[in-house]
C-alpha cells in the first residue's frame, strides 16, 4: 500500500472514531435528560458577605439542549425581575467563536491610593451590574439532535455570579515594585521585560482560555485583579471572553470602567444589536469554496500539521517608536498615489508581513462599526477577517487599499494551498480601538496584552497594541522570522 493511501485509510479511520465517540455522547446526554427534569431544577443561590446582593434563579439547567430564548425569573436584591438570555451567535461563527480566546491585558500605573483600589473595586461592581451579560455563563444550544449536527446556538444566561465576586486583589510580597524597578531601569525597553517577566506571570494568565472551556466548565465570562504596592504604584488587568465581544466592545467596557472611576456617567452599550447573533465573520465575497477553504477541513488540516511545530514558536515581544512611525508614515504619503492616506497601522502590518517566513495568507480583522455598518457603540464580535496575500501586504499602500476596499481576494480566488500547507496567520490590531483606566492624580505608565493570547497556537498569530504615550507594541509567535528592514526603521 502506498503511502499516500495509508494516510488516506488513517484519516477516515479517525473521522470513523470521532463520529463514534460523539454519538455515544450524545445517547448517553440524551438519557440522563430523560431522568432529570432540567425544568424543575433550582440552580445555587448566590449570597454576598455583603448585605446588598442576594441572587436566585429558578430556571432550566445549563445541560437543557431544547429552545433556550424564553425569559427566566431571578431575585436581585429582594425584588423578582425577569430576564432574556442573550443570544451570542446562531450562524457559521459558532464554531470560530467557541475556538476563540479570552482576551486580557493588564494596565501599570502611579499615583495610586488606597482611595483608587477601593474606586477600582466599587466600578467593577458597577460595571457587571450596569452589564448583567458579564455575569452570565455560556451555553450551547444544539437545533439538531444528530451528534454530527453543526446547526447550534450560544446563549449567555446572566446573574450566574454575584457581581461583587468579580475584582480579586492580588498579593504583592514577591513582586518588586514598579517603584523600585524603574529605578534601576530607565529605559522603555527595561520597563517593558520588567512588566513580562515580574508583573505578568501574577496578575495575567498563563494558559489560553477558549470559548470551549467557558461553555464546558461553567467559567466566569469577566473578571479583574488589582496589585496594589503600597507605594504609590498599582498593577491591575480586565479579562474577557471573547464570545462576548471582540477587541472594540473590550476597550468598550474599559472605557466605561474609567468613567465609573471618576464619578462620571458611562456611555452606554448596546448589547442587544440585532446583527450581532447572524453576522459571519468572512467577507460578504466569499463563495462556499472560499469558506470551506478558509475555514472548513483544508484549514484544520493545515492547523494539524502545524502542531508539530509548537515546539518552534516561541511569543516575542517587539516595541516600536511612535516617532519614527509618524517619520515614516510622512515619507511614505509624501508619495502621493496609493501611499497618500497610508496609517501608522498600515505601515506595522507591513513590518509584520516582512518579519513573517512561515505563513503566505494573512487575515486581520476588520470592524464592521461605524459608516453604515453597526453602531459604535454595539457590542459583539462584529468584526471581519479579512485574507491577503503576506507578500503584497509588504507594502503599506497595499494595505490601506484592502482596508479601503473591504478584501484582496474576490470571490472563488482564496488559494487552498497555503490553507492545506498550515502556511496561513492573523494579525489583530488593538491600538486603534485601545482606551485606558483614569482615575484623578493616577497616570498610567504602560499597557500590555496577555501572552496567552498566543500561546501554544499552532498557526502564526501577531497582536498590535499600545504600549504607553511614546510607544507602539508587536506580541507574536511566528515560527520563521525574516529580515525586516520596515521595522528596523521603526523599531524604539
Amino acid at each position: 500500500m502506498c503511502r499516500g493511501t495509508m494516510i488516506y485509510v488513517a484519516f477516515i479511520s479517525l473521522v470513523v472514531t470521532i463520529f463514534q465517540v460523539k454519538a455515544a455522547a450524545w445517547i448517553s446526554s440524551s438519557k440522563k435528560s430523560n431522568i432529570i427534569s432540567p425544568l424543575r431544577r433550582q440552580t445555587q443561590r448566590y449570597v454576598s458577605n455583603a448585605p446588598i446582593h442576594s441572587l436566585t434563579h429558578i430556571g432550566r439547567s445549563n445541560n437543557d439542549t431544547t429552545k433556550d430564548d424564553k425569559k427566566k425569573i431571578y431575585v436581585i436584591d429582594g425584588t423578582s425581575t425577569i430576564v432574556s438570555p442573550y443570544l451570542i451567535h446562531k450562524g457559521r461563527a459558532v464554531s470560530m467563536i467557541k475556538r476563540c480566546v479570552s482576551i486580557e491585558g493588564l494596565s501599570l500605573a502611579t499615583g495610586w491610593t488606597p482611595q483608587a483600589t477601593e474606586a477600582f473595586k466599587v466600578a467593577i461592581e458597577a460595571l457587571v451590574r450596569m452589564n448583567p451579560i458579564l455575569t452570565g455563563k455560556i451555553v450551547e444550544v444544539k437545533r439538531q439532535p444528530w451528534p454530527w449536527s453543526q446547526q447550534s446556538e450560544l446563549w449567555i444566561h446572566p446573574y450566574q455570579f454575584d457581581p461583587q465576586s468579580f475584582v480579586e486583589e492580588v498579593d504583592r510580597s514577591n513582586v518588586l515594585s514598579p517603584r523600585d524597578a524603574m529605578a534601576t531601569q530607565d529605559t522603555a525597553n527595561q520597563l517593558f521585560e520588567y512588566v513580562i517577566n515580574n508583573v505578568s506571570p501574577h496578575i495575567l494568565s498563563n494558559k489560553a482560555e477558549f470559548s470551549y472551556d467557558q461553555i464546558k466548565h461553567g467559567n466566569p465570562l469577566f473578571s479583574a485583579k488589582i496589585m496594589d504596592f503600597k507605594d504609590g504604584t498599582a498593577a491591575f488587568s480586565i479579562k474577557m471572553s471573547h464570545a462576548i465581544g471582540d477587541g472594540t466592545t473590550y476597550f468598550q467596557l474599559v472605557s466605561q470602567i474609567s468613567s465609573l472611576m471618576k464619578g462620571e456617567t458611562p456611555t452606554s452599550i448596546i448589547w442587544s444589536y440585532p446583527l450581532k447573533s447572524t453576522h459571519e465573520i468572512y467577507p460578504a465575497s466569499f463563495s462556499e469554496r472560499d469558506y470551506t477553504r478558509s475555514y472548513g477541513l483544508p484549514f484544520g488540516w493545515g492547523v494539524f500539521k502545524n502542531i508539530r511545530t509548537l515546539f518552534k514558536r516561541k511569543c516575542q515581544y517587539i516595541l516600536l517608536s511612535k516617532e519614527k512611525l509618524s517619520q515614516k508614515k510622512k515619507e511614505l504619503r509624501s508619495r502621493g498615489g496609493d501611499s497618500a492616506t497610508v496609517s501608522t497601522n498600515d505601515i506595522i502590518m507591513s513590518s509584520l508581513c516582512e518579519l513573517c517566513g512561515s505563513s503566505d495568507v494573512f487575515a486581520f480583522d476588520q470592524s464592521i462599526r461605524g459608516g453604515g455598518g453597526a453602531p459604535k457603540t454595539a457590542a459583539g464580535n462584529l468584526f471581519t477577517e479579512v485574507p491577503f496575500n503576506r507578500e503584497d501586504g509588504k507594502d503599506p499602500a497595499f494595505i490601506r487599499q484592502i482596508i479601503t476596499n473591504g478584501g484582496c481576494f474576490k470571490s472563488n480566488e482564496v488559494p487552498l494551498e497555503p490553507y492545506l500547507d498550515g502556511r496561513v496567520g492573523r494579525i489583530t490590531s488593538l491600538a486603534t480601538v485601545a482606551h485606558s483606566t483614569s482615575f484623578p492624580g493616577v497616570d498610567i505608565i504602560c499597557q500590555c496584552p496577555s501572552v496567552s493570547f498566543i500561546k501554544d497556537l499552532p498557526l502564526d498569530v501577531a497582536v498590535i497594541f499600545r504600549f504607553n504615550k511614546e510607544l507602539f507594541g508587536i506580541m507574536h509567535n511566528f515560527r520563521k522570522i525574516n529580515k525586516s528592514p520596515l521595522l528596523d526603521e521603526i523599531k524604539a
